[in-house]
């Protein structure tokens, strides 16, 4: 119970503390708009890589992911548009954890696609121990890449919703897919640094989920970060891992959440249910 407590006293003096930087370097939000520009892919190949038609995006899909120690469980779903800086971008909603202790506050910021905390920030620099709920991430695919531009947080406030774009985008994907293949995912050099890179490790990995039995390609982050403006100091992080399975996407992902919290903890979720609809266009 004391425990509890302390949690609930640290969320809320956190809250005060972002509310504040919020009224000073707040972002404007963009107003929803008809879609417009949407890019027509190529039909799949069968060469051995993953293209972009092979990485599902369609409105209405739904992934659910458990985490395979402590059996919570989240929903990724693709929903409306929104404009971000002039193009076209899908939402995609994350829900929250569950089930979650009563009077216990929902402080893990889950995210499907990029891991270990590196979102919301502060002027230049990433809020160090960001405990909030990401709501939803705004993605764009073309045939040469999956980017995400922005994203929703939920903060406890009188306007809860709060909209940041990225800066730089995050170039996701690089399609096609292919062993050996490796891509900056982005690279903050403005403040202090911090940069990711993704490489393809292996393909045709089988990994059983409790969705099913999947081939995928096996795809490794690492981000190099640092403590300061010195150039000279620079951490490496523990790589956090993806298996991407064609034609349904994620089917398991791990990370390590090194930086919001003050213990080495690494966390595997794994697909429990997926909702495709077809067909698979786009």
């Amino acid at each position: 119970m004391y425990s509890n407590q302390r949690l609930a006293i640290s969320y809320l003096l956190s809250c005060i503390l972002i509310s504040i930087f919020l009224l000073l370097c707040s972002c404007s939000e963009e107003g929803l708009i008809d879609p417009h520009g949407e890019t027509k892919l190529l039909p799949p190949d069968t060469s051995g890589t993953l293209q972009a038609i092979d990485f599902p995006t369609d409105t209405g899909s739904a992934w659910t992911y458990i985490n395979v120690d402590t059996e919570k469980e989240h929903t990724v779903r693709i929903g409306g548009t929104r404009d971000i800086s002039g193009t076209t971008h899908r939402q995609m909603t994350v829900s929250t954890i569950s089930p979650v202790e009563p009077d216990e506050p929902n402080l893990v910021a889950v995210d499907h696609l990029v891991a270990n905390a590196y979102y919301f920030r502060i002027d230049t620099d990433f809020f160090n121990g960001f405990p909030f709920p990401i709501l939803a991430t705004y993605i764009n695919k073309t045939p040469q890449a999956l980017v995400e531009s922005a994203f929703d947080i939920f903060l406890p406030l009188d306007n809860p919703v709060f909209h940041q774009k990225h800066f730089p985008p995050r170039r996701l994907w690089d399609f096609p897919l292919e062993e050996g293949k490796q891509w900056i995912v982005f690279d903050k050099t403005i403040g202090t640094p911090v940069s990711a890179t993704r490489f393809v490790a292996q393909k045709d990995v089988l990994v059983t989920v409790p969705a099913g039995t999947y081939s995928t390609f096996v795809v490794y982050e690492e981000v190099v970060y640092g403590d300061s403006e010195n150039p000279s100091i620079r951490l490496i992080s523990p790589p956090a891992i993806y298996w991407v399975a064609p034609s349904v996407g994620i089917v398991q992902y791990r990370y390590s959440q090194y930086r919001a919290t003050d213990t080495f903890n690494t966390q595997t979720y794994a697909l429990k249910s997926v909702h495709l609809p077809g067909p698979h266009t786009d």
